[in-house]
């Protein structure tokens, strides 16, 4: 790297949040238990909590400066979640793309008690179910929430000739260049999809006919064969409300308006659907959007948010935080559904992102790029095949040959600077992947696939394998009392929520939609 300015003293961010199916180890069928009370209360316990299902787990770790800090905590709450599962028969399922589904009614929809913020997850939940369907929402993935240290804004300031001695200079400086790194990811993150992508394979009952794109492996499997990540396909999240909205990121203020905007435009498919019907709500409003969550984008700005605050409100008086990435694919040889290895690879490509310059994204590069991340996810590993990315096709292996080398001096630095070799380790490996398709994570998933028989089988004799060598693992009596104590203190919490309601849920519902 050639920039001047003081970087020796960089340290980065991250935290992780890991999606993942409770099964039954017998058949490998969706859990119908509720959430485990051993593991407390998903309405208010801080690392395990449910997404869109009862039974989709969901685990996230506290805010660390190291990628071991982000691994050891994961372990300790797979280490401690595999104990409480093996209890009642049931394992993790280690695949993004969802097991075996018989209907949507099968999947139940996660419940967090009586009180009116419970309700309103619940509510929410609904909606999503009556709009797309519950058996879409069953995809799992990893989610990488990453900023950057004190010592860096000032270095970028410096090295850009930026003043940022006052408060809101420095807020206005950090969301206008998180936001130049998530134009630089949009154009860059097709290649996460190639090097991470581990979801090139669906039971068939996930979907009610088979793709022309998809080959049929046994019984019930549809696969692409050379497919990345049909989770980021258009096979996996579909969501035509939203193709209207044109969110590239260029400037704050347009990012908040556009999904404000979503939050009040009505949709006519879901006005069909209604919101209150006989005394039963089945979504929280007939909006393109419910909540702002609601968008889905492969990466988010994001900003912690206080007692009853919109995330955008939040993003327009302290400025972008962080920032989440949202595209990458469980790794099923990883018991806890990622290898260090990845995280390394994440902190390069993002620092990377931040400072290849903030050039302006146009609405025909950036539906060029949505297109041709699409196709990357459907057929990404024909490297020699040519792809467009907005200025001419070229050949995907070049294109990520060139890419790799950028970041390889950005890694070398980071190794350098840090005294940790697994910066530039994990950039080798991506590289040597491009020589070797047979090691890309899809590949290996569809050997398993041919292994087993099917997707169904592979992944629950994947999931029951590493459960029992969670199992074969000591507890420290510490850990133990440590979790006991989260779940007891979570359930307590959530109780005193519900005791402590003033209004009815109608009147909580109208002030929580009030535009902010």
């Amino acid at each position: 790297m050639t920039q001047s300015g003081d970087l020796s003293a960089i340290t980065f961010h991250r935290g992780v949040e890991r999606e993942a199916l409770r099964v039954s180890r017998q058949d490998g069928k969706i859990s119908q238990l509720p959430h485990p009370t051993a593991l407390g209360s998903p309405l208010t316990h801080s690392s395990i909590t449910t997404d869109y299902s009862e039974a989709l787990m969901e685990f996230i770790t506290g805010v660390h400066d190291s990628v071991e800090g982000v691994i050891s905590e994961l372990r300790d709450i797979h280490l401690m979640t595999n104990r409480v599962l093996d209890q009642q028969d049931e394992c993790l399922w280690p695949g993004s793309m969802p097991c075996a589904l018989s209907s949507n009614a099968e999947v139940p929809i996660a419940y967090y008690g009586e009180s009116n913020s419970g309700k309103l997850k619940r509510v929410y939940r609904e909606g999503l179910s009556n709009r797309y369907g519950r058996i879409m929402q069953c995809i799992a993935g990893m989610h990488y929430n990453f900023s950057f240290s004190d010592s860096f804004w000032t270095f970028l300031a410096d090295y850009r000739g930026v003043d940022i001695s006052s408060e809101k200079a420095l807020k206005e400086f950090k969301s206008q260049q998180y936001f130049a790194l998530i134009r630089n990811f949009r154009r860059k993150s097709w290649v996460l999809s190639l090097l991470f992508g581990a979801s090139p394979a669906i039971d068939s009952s996930f979907l009610p006919h088979k793709p022309e794109k998809l080959t049929t492996l046994g019984d019930r499997t549809w696969a692409g064969l050379n497919a990345t990540s049909l989770r980021m396909s258009d096979i996996g999240y579909q969501n035509k409300a939203q193709d209207g909205l044109f969110v590239c990121y260029n400037e704050v203020d347009t990012y908040i308006n556009t999904i404000k905007g979503a939050l009040k435009t009505p949709y006519p498919a879901y006005e069909k659907i209604g919101v209150k019907v006989d005394g039963d709500y089945k979504q929280l409003s007939h909006n393109i959007l419910q909540i702002e969550n609601e968008y889905y984008s492969d990466i988010r700005p994001k900003r912690v948010t206080q007692s009853g605050e919109h995330p955008s409100a939040a993003l327009q008086k302290r400025g972008v935080e962080y920032i989440e990435v949202r595209i990458m694919d469980l790794d099923p040889t990883s018991p806890i559904g990622m290898k260090p290895e990845t995280l390394y690879f994440l902190d390069t490509f993002l620092m990377c992102c931040m400072l290849h310059g903030d050039d302006r994204l146009g609405m025909d590069e950036c539906q060029q790029l949505r297109k041709t991340q699409q196709e990357i996810a459907t057929h990404g590993r024909e490297l020699d095949t040519p792809f467009d990315f907005g200025f001419g096709p070229i050949p995907l292996r070049d294109k990520a040959s060139e890419l790799l080398s950028h970041m390889h001096e950005i890694a070398k630095f980071l190794s350098d600077q840090t005294g940790n070799s697994a910066y530039l380790d994990s950039l080798v490996h991506q590289q040597n992947k491009l020589a070797n398709l047979d090691t890309l994570p899809a590949a290996q998933v569809l050997q398993q696939c041919e292994q087993y028989g099917s997707y169904q089988e592979a992944m629950l004799s994947i999931g029951k394998a590493q459960q029992q060598a969670w199992l074969a693992q000591e507890v420290s009596p510490e850990l133990q009392q440590k979790f006991k104590q989260w779940a007891e203190h979570s359930i307590a919490e959530q109780a005193k929520i519900e005791s402590s309601d003033q209004v009815d849920f109608d009147t909580f519902l109208k002030q929580y939609m009030q535009p902010q």
